[in-house]
């Protein structure tokens, strides 16, 4: 039988002792266990890129991977009590990670199962739940005990669709829904979708930047196989790993030069 994988994506660091604090137990507790390090740099009120590690990369592992995602699970936005996390199954694997809302906008149908992990009463800290409360869901988990067995039924997993770019007559109105961290940024359309769209026609997209104190315009009226299909430091349309289109510079930062943002509008004129 192959190894248990267990995965990390956390806001923890890397010079802090919680990974280790995690990983000793997790070790301890399923011996034989895989420990794969997705982030530890994870910021909590950038959830686009936690959104991205999860829909794109936790989705790649194979069945049975257990992904812990522990991001901001001391950072409530209100004065309401944190909520109990939640564990997940989903296409054979699972999830166990305090935002719902996080999953909701990251796994694309719907969930197997969905439960609350309710920490005990003997507990004198809520402070470090993945320590004190996932690795011993995992260890249930990986010795074959069923979801439903370790928490309690609550609320399925609402899915969150993603806003759509827009075809108005000969416009496309696309948005930015991830930057990676070389300033790269998504548009929220796939090439396929935006060839069919396209239907052959020619269309250009323009681009408004500053170089110094200039204000530049620039029109894209192709799509690029290679970052290195234009001169270094030009603006180029490209596809992402992902399948999306994608605004970069060659050896250099669109969001940097150009100024895109999340939700930044990028028009698409067809010809």
């Amino acid at each position: 039988m192959d190894a248990p994988i267990v995965t990390l994506t956390t806001d923890w660091g890397t010079r802090d002792f919680f990974a280790a604090m995690v990983k000793g137990r997790l070790f301890s507790l399923v011996p034989g266990v895989r420990i794969v390090d997705l982030s530890h740099s994870q910021q909590w009120n950038d959830s686009a890129t936690t959104i991205g590690i999860v829909r794109y990369g936790c989705s790649t592992f194979p069945a049975g991977t257990v992904h812990i995602i522990d991001v901001g699970c001391d950072k409530s936005e209100t004065s309401a009590p944190f909520p109990n996390p939640l564990l997940v199954s989903w296409r054979g694997q699972y999830f166990i990670c305090s935002d719902r809302k996080l999953l909701e906008q990251s796994l694309d149908d719907g969930c197997d199962e969905v439960v609350e992990l309710v920490p005990p009463q003997s507990l004198r800290s809520l402070s470090f739940l993945a320590n004190d409360v996932y690795c011993d869901a995992v260890q249930q988990l990986l010795s074959g005990v069923l979801p439903s067995q370790i928490g309690v039924p609550c609320e399925p997993l609402r899915r969150r669709v993603q806003p759509q770019a827009q075809l108005d007559g000969n416009e496309l109105i696309a948005m930015v829904t991830g930057i990676d961290s070389y300033g790269n940024a998504d548009l929220n359309i796939s090439y396929d979708d935006f060839e069919a769209l396209r239907a052959g026609r020619r269309f250009k997209v323009k681009i408004e930047w500053r170089l110094g104190s200039n204000d530049r315009f620039e029109d894209i009226k192709s799509v690029c196989r290679h970052y290195s299909d234009v001169r270094m430091g030009n603006i180029l349309l490209t596809v992402s790993a992902t399948g999306r289109l994608q605004i970069a510079i060659n050896k250099g930062s669109a969001v940097q030069l150009i100024g895109l943002r999340y939700a930044s509008r990028c028009h698409f004129l067809f010809e």
